[in-house]
């Protein structure tokens, strides 16, 4: 079973996120937090395979500069970077980070779990192109 940390900051996507996370029997949900402030220091003391975090999260913290500590200082976790913001700089920016994969929101539990595993699995998901509003 994989420990994953969920970092996100709107209450609503957080916790179906955790829905996802937790009815999955791959899956232990080791934490969640409003902000990415906590990650890397979260990542240091608990055991976390791979974390999902948002782009924007409280307190102003930006998902793509934490994680780009966690992969400089834990290489062997897992990022993926999640978004509802279509910027098209986020997937450079995350690329350029170390991030592992990227991905959107308006996926579904199916996909956001499938997106997990490959990328656990050492493949790097990122999107051809950002969503259409």
């Amino acid at each position: 079973m994989y420990n994953v940390l969920l970092v996100e900051d709107d209450p609503m996507a957080r916790q179906l996120l955790e829905i996802y996370v937790n009815k999955s029997e791959k899956y232990h949900l080791s934490g969640s937090a409003e902000s990415a402030l906590f990650a890397e220091a979260f990542c240091s003391t608990h055991p976390v395979d791979i974390v999902l975090m948002d782009v924007c999260t409280a307190m102003n913290v930006n998902g793509i500069d934490a994680a780009r500590d966690i992969k400089k200082h834990m290489p062997q976790i897992r990022v993926v970077i999640i978004t509802s913001q279509p910027e098209c700089s986020f997937i450079e920016r995350a690329r350029e980070a170390g991030v592992d994969s990227f991905w959107y929101k308006s996926a579904s539990a199916e996909e956001i779990l499938d997106i997990m595993g490959r990328t656990l699995e050492g493949e790097n998901i990122y999107p051809d192109s950002t969503p259409q509003l």
